[in-house]
């Protein structure tokens, strides 16, 4: 009897199937901020967590020591809105060093003075962004120019604005005015004016929203795991289904070699 031409055996779609349809359970990512230091980016992951938010930092291509943060691309706009109450990230501010004898050659002497003023600014602003409930500082320091040819000496002035999120401002405004008169040169602690701007969160609404992952509405930050353990479960049950298309075929084969 002569033996039956032996089959190829297809080999099953279903787990190619299941890895485009894990790829696309996933989804896109959207940066909501770049070109952040090490700390900048963990606050900024922080901030996004505590709003329920799956905000993560990465390295920066082609930015040593930079990164930057992603969040799922349904989350971008509750991300942005979560990172302006929190006043992030923090905008850069100029210290001494950056701003001392860096715009002119031979710098004039009221150039100087106001590149000091920039610097001394910069590093106060530093100072009281890093008060835990700080949102935003900004220093204005007003320092005379010296000159030998006016009688009365001009007094230094100065102004610093403080935003935050706290109940009540941070840090006592006698003691803001000591830290910038002690910083400033010929500054007496009556001729510092201090405001403080109490920001409104709006931090209910962004926490209120749900990530939907098909028919099923769950917590922002549970969206990315929930994808993730769905796509295994389908790449799985493909597995599972090649598998017993695979036996099916050599059982049939087996049946239809026999006399």
């Amino acid at each position: 009897m002569p033996t039956p031409p032996r089959l190829s055996r297809p080999r099953p779609a279903i787990p190619a199937v299941a890895l485009v349809f894990l790829a696309s359970l996933v989804g896109c990512t959207s940066p909501v901020a770049a070109g952040l230091d090490d700390g900048e980016s963990n606050r900024v992951v922080a901030v996004l967590q505590s709003a329920g938010i799956d905000g993560r930092k990465e390295p920066e291509s082609g930015s040593d020591g930079r990164f930057r943060v992603v969040v799922p691309e349904s989350e971008a706009g509750r991300a942005l809105g979560a990172l302006a109450d929190e006043g992030l990230p923090r905008p850069h501010s100029t210290g001494i060093l950056d701003a001392v004898g860096k715009n002119q050659l031979v710098p004039t002497m009221a150039a100087e003075q106001a590149e000091l003023a920039a610097g001394i600014g910069g590093e106060l602003e530093k100072t009281f962004s890093q008060i835990d409930g700080v949102v935003v500082a900004r220093v204005h320091l007003g320092l005379p120019t010296e000159s030998p040819l006016r009688e009365k000496k001009e007094k230094a002035t100065a102004s610093v604005v403080l935003s935050y999120k706290t109940a009540t401002m941070p840090i006592p405004e006698a003691q803001v005015k000591r830290i910038v008169a002690s910083a400033v040169p010929n500054l007496a602690v009556d001729d510092v004016v201090v405001v403080g701007v109490p920001r409104v969160s709006k931090g209910g609404e962004h926490t209120a929203a749900l990530a939907h992952v098909g028919p099923l509405g769950v917590a922002a930050g549970s969206a990315t795991p929930l994808r993730l353990v769905l796509g295994a479960l389908v790449l799985l049950v493909g597995l599972l289904a090649g598998a017993t298309l695979v036996l099916y075929l050599r059982l049939a084969r087996l049946r239809g070699a026999r006399p």
